[in-house]
């Protein structure tokens, strides 16, 4: 009976995906990204309790919520831990040598890591985000059914940055021994400082991009970029910032190809080796 071949490509990337384990949330990981993600749940909960009549409700608090949150904050943060944890806590854990000894291509192995953390992330960001929704229109008598194509545009987004994030803290924690601090500084000092520059240069950022296709694709302007605002320039179309998302997460997918292959031939295997024994 001959064994069955070992599935290659795409398939191959797909069912290293499903099957990791390695970075899946546990513990206070898991705890901690429940709390991230749901801290605007709780907030608006909250005000629909005890605020006035009225209050976090409609879709312009939701726009708000996932621009100045999720966008912003809460997306990047929750992609930080679960996207160097793709392979850091293999280096962390002294289990390198199992990584790279499998007989797949190192691209699969990469592309089935950053699959993963994706996966893990919009499983993570999807509900809360859903369920702010249902908060802010549940007092307008058919409200939910109204935005609920905007709804679906949002998670898409949503979904769209995640992989592009995870991508590229994937490559942090490949390339960079202290991965979660150094991508604390990129979100803080540079997602959210060039957010406020010029288009020329708030462009540079991804959330920039998700939050420029939301407004053009929905036109709700509490998606209007305050740039475009500020200094009167013309909107870049929704083609180029897909484009521009899509190009920064394969452009750091590859750069962590080559960076695993750099720690195969370099020795820090050995190295994890003798510091697990």
């Amino acid at each position: 009976m001959t064994r069955p071949a070992a599935p290659r490509g795409l398939r191959a990337a797909l069912v290293a995906a499903r099957t990791t384990t390695a970075g899946a949330p546990r513990g206070r990981r898991r705890l901690g990204l429940m709390l991230l993600v749901g801290i605007p749940v709780l907030v608006q909960t909250l005000g629909l309790i005890f605020g006035d009549s009225g209050r976090g409700e409609g879709f312009q608090v939701f726009a708000d919520i996932v621009t100045e949150a999720y966008l912003l904050l809460i997306t990047p943060l929750t992609m930080i831990f679960l996207g160097t944890a793709a392979f850091g806590d293999e280096w962390a854990g002294g289990t390198a040598h199992y990584v790279v000894g499998l007989p797949i291509s190192r691209g699969t192995l990469v592309a089935g890591r950053w699959l993963a953390s994706a996966r893990r992330g919009i499983y993570f960001l999807l509900p809360p985000i859903t369920a702010c929704f249902v908060l802010c229109l549940i007092g307008f008598e058919g409200g939910i059914m109204h935005y609920l194509a905007d709804l679906g545009l949002v998670l898409l987004v949503v979904s769209y940055l995640a992989l592009a994030y995870g991508a590229i803290f994937m490559f942090f924690g490949l390339a960079l021994k202290r991965a979660v601090m150094i991508s604390l500084i990129y979100v803080f000092l540079f997602e959210l400082l060039t957010a406020n520059l010029p288009q020329t240069f708030a462009s540079l950022s991804l959330g920039f991009h998700g939050r420029n296709i939301l407004w053009q694709l929905t036109g709700n302007d509490r998606f209007q970029l305050d740039t475009l605002n500020v200094f009167e320039v013309a909107p870049m179309s929704v083609t180029w910032s897909v484009f521009w998302i899509a190009g920064v997460g394969l452009l750091a997918t590859l750069l962590s190809s080559v960076m695993l292959r750099r720690k195969e031939c370099g020795g820090e295997i050995a190295a994890s080796d003798a510091a697990a024994t």
